[in-house]
């Protein structure tokens, strides 16, 4: 009888243990994982050393995410319809894809969340990951939880929250489209009704000069003036940094203007080189400006507006 009880304690040890091994190859380990903010997650470099690893950030889910729950947009504002990108690319920026446990959904609020997850990283920094929305992404969240925040937790984000509830986001990501044209314009191939596929420099003066035109926007008298205001209007002195990035954006916008004019019939600026364009399948002149000038500064500007971008966190 002793022999049999001794028999049965023993099973009972290997069915726990057993039960213990299957329910710790099923569930994920979230143990002590990494605070991640926003402004961390520009540095590839530091992402990379918590691939595979349980991190927790705080945000808001994006409008836009899936009505299904099958994944969400994380971001640092509340009440934003759209992620955000990289301009003129879908490649996230402040915006991180966050996936939920296997076989479960994310139910969507508007309340600042607390996102529990694995941090899944791409191999290098030129390949990404792509959502059926077509955003791509050098990480995403996966196996992830939330938990709501307590408003106490958050500290005071009346600043963030009127920005959040103002145009003044949209609006420069507006402007950075305009720069971007400005920078870039040789980039662009148009076909026109004569069948001529290249754009010249006095083209682009004509979108960004002629009234109506498609870029014409940021070329207007007081427009730069226009962004200043609306953003004095949130903080008179809680934004310099903002105001700095706007002043550099209107000293670079003057300088793309005037070299295109500078330009014109002066391949001492732009030469013409014909290159293959994957839109025509064939050959296609296109003109290039002899300097890196424009779109390293460019760059550099949108780097810091998205280092700005990222700094508020909850």
């Amino acid at each position: 009888m002793k022999r049999n009880i001794i028999l049965k304690i023993v099973a009972l040890m290997l069915a726990c243990v057993f039960l213990f091994a299957l329910v710790s190859c099923n569930d994920t380990n979230y143990d002590n994982p990494t605070k991640i903010s926003f402004k961390s997650a520009l540095s590839y470099e530091y992402l990379k050393t918590l691939d595979g690893t349980p991190i927790t950030i705080n945000g808001y889910m994006a409008t836009s995410s899936p009505v299904d729950g099958s994944y969400i947009y994380l971001m640092n504002l509340p009440y934003q319809s759209c992620p955000f990108c990289l301009p003129n690319t879908n490649e996230l920026s402040n915006t991180m894809a966050v996936y939920p446990q296997d076989k479960k959904k994310f139910d969507y609020t508007t309340q600042a969340i607390k996102i529990t997850g694995i941090l899944e990283v791409s191999r290098n920094k030129d390949t990404f990951f792509k959502d059926d929305y077509g955003y791509e992404f050098n990480f995403k969240i996966v196996d992830a939880y939330y938990d709501i925040l307590d408003e106490s937790e958050l500290g005071d984000k009346s600043l963030w929250t009127e920005i959040a509830s103002s145009n003044l986001i949209t609006d420069i990501y507006a402007m950075y489209d305009y720069l971007y044209f400005s920078t870039h314009w040789f980039t662009y191939t148009a076909k026109f009704e004569s069948g001529e596929d290249y754009l010249y420099p006095s083209d682009a003066i004509y979108f960004i000069t002629e009234s109506g035109a498609q870029f014409n926007y940021g070329y207007q008298d007081g427009y730069f003036d226009t962004l200043r205001s609306n953003i004095k209007s949130i903080s008179e002195t809680e934004l310099e940094e903002l105001l700095e990035i706007i002043d550099r954006a209107e000293a670079l916008s003057k300088l793309a203007v005037s070299e295109l004019q500078r330009g014109l019939n002066n391949t001492s600026v732009y030469k013409p080189v014909v290159k293959y364009s994957e839109q025509f399948k064939g050959n296609r002149t296109q003109y290039e400006y002899l300097s890196d000038d424009l779109q390293v500064q460019y760059n550099e500007l949108f780097a810091d507006f998205s280092n700005w971008m990222s700094s508020f966190e909850y």
